[in-house]
């Protein structure tokens, strides 16, 4: 009899759940197993608000950080904290050029490090009047910013964003900067700075375009910087004298889709115009974008370098870059097979 209960009950569950029912006890067990799916529901559903609100939180804080983001901000700081233990630690006067120029080097408002560099530069050679022209000055006012919120310089800033130009006048016109935006040729370089009031001698110009630097610099002739800042392209190589071609339209970002280093000219190019303008080549900030020269009777005790011993890439291979070039039919100027413009 009682095997026969328990062969009932058995078939009774076989069956209920055939049928897709369930026992009691099973309803039972079955609405706890749901209770606790809706509980860790609930948990997710309130771990998934609070990580949105986090991901709204960081996405505020890098509009306000700006382009450069929470990364570049740390890094920022990383080369700060650089700064302050070379300071700490290295006695300057004891080593000899360049060393005891780049120990100094950090960064406020200039691209990487430039404004140490620039600053222990003009401990050596001194300063006259304290007039820059920068052009392509960015948002921060390029390599020329930091003179001016700190040391009191005052210039010319020029960029070719006029949204960019207005901010640059809400920050550092104030400080008497001119202020222009418009893009920036070979052909009207000249009636820029002239307008801008800083014809003849001045102590800085910077140039960061992005495109025909060479050719810009080459064109200016209305003003005499006694040290230049120039970008460079370090993907053309340190043995290449090569620029793009003068246009004065050219704008980077239409070959972007082929190559992010098809832009202004190599370090040998810009070497080989300064010496025929009368400057020569010093030296290269770390980071490899800005090269530095003097003009010949401006510290004459710091002697020239080669862009050899310079280059940040001398064992990088530009060729794949210069066979894209060919390939696409890009307008480079190779300057030892024509040095003038078309």
């Amino acid at each position: 009899m009682h095997t026969l209960v328990l062969w009932c009950r058995r078939f009774r569950r076989v069956a209920l759940e055939a049928l897709g029912l369930a026992s009691r006890a099973g309803q039972i067990d079955m609405q706890g197993r749901l209770n606790v799916l809706v509980r860790q529901q609930k948990h997710l559903a309130k771990e998934i608000g609070q990580l949105q609100r986090i991901y709204t939180q960081l996405d505020r804080l890098e509009a306000q950080l700006g382009h450069r983001g929470v990364d570049g901000r740390l890094r920022h700081v990383e080369r700060n904290l650089h700064a302050l233990i070379r300071h700490q630690y290295v006695d300057q006067g004891r080593l000899e050029f360049p060393h005891n120029v780049l120990s100094q080097r950090f960064h406020l408002l200039s691209q990487n490090e430039e404004d140490g560099i620039t600053l222990a530069l003009f401990k050596l050679i001194g300063d006259t009047n304290r007039r820059f022209v920068e052009l392509g000055a960015g948002v921060n006012g390029g390599n020329s910013g930091f003179l001016v919120e700190t040391c009191g310089w005052t210039g010319l800033m020029v960029d070719g964003s006029k949204r960019r130009a207005q901010r640059l006048s809400g920050r550092f016109g104030r400080f008497g900067v001119s202020v222009h935006g418009g893009w920036i040729t070979a052909d009207n370089v000249n009636a820029l700075v002239r307008d801008g009031g800083l014809s003849g001698e001045i102590d800085l110009l910077s140039i960061d375009l992005d495109g025909t630097d060479y050719w810009v610099w080459k064109a200016l002739t209305v003003c005499l910087p006694r040290m230049i800042i120039a970008e460079f392209n370090p993907a053309f190589g340190p043995e290449r004298v090569v620029t793009v071609q003068y246009d004065p339209a050219f704008d980077r970002a239409h070959y972007k889709s082929l190559t992010m280093h098809f832009y202004g000219a190599s370090l040998a190019a810009l070497a080989r115009l300064g010496r025929d303008k009368g400057y020569r080549l010093v030296l290269v900030e770390p980071r490899g974008a800005n090269a530095y020269f003097l003009r010949n009777d401006v510290g004459v005790d710091i002697p020239e370098s080669s862009t050899a011993s310079l280059h940040p890439r001398l064992l990088s291979d530009s060729k794949p870059l210069f066979d894209l070039i060919e390939r696409e039919r890009l307008p480079l100027v190779d300057l030892d097979v024509a040095s003038s413009r078309p």
